[in-house]
């Protein structure tokens, strides 16, 4: 039973994952590559993952960065957030 449970959360994460690549590449939400981020600094963390703040390219703002322990599992909390 509980295997089945898991194919269930699997196979629903696969949809909120398809619509979060599908809003990249549709430029509804927008991507940036981890590379272009410096003076990164770990400012909180959760039961989800991490929270940073850090500067984009050389800009002198900060912005904030999530990193996600499970990507599968938080997909539909991501899709929600962005879409409030």
């Amino acid at each position: 039973m509980s295997n089945d449970i898991e194919i269930k959360i699997i196979d629903n994460s696969n949809e909120w994952i398809n619509w979060i690549e599908e809003s990249i590449t549709k430029k509804k939400i927008k991507y940036y590559d981890y590379k272009h981020f410096n003076h990164i600094q770990e400012i909180g963390f959760g039961s989800f993952g991490k929270v940073y703040r850090a500067n984009w390219k050389n800009s002198h703002s900060y912005l904030t960065l999530k990193s996600f322990f499970d990507f599968n599992i938080i997909s539909k909390e991501i899709v929600n957030e962005v879409i409030k």
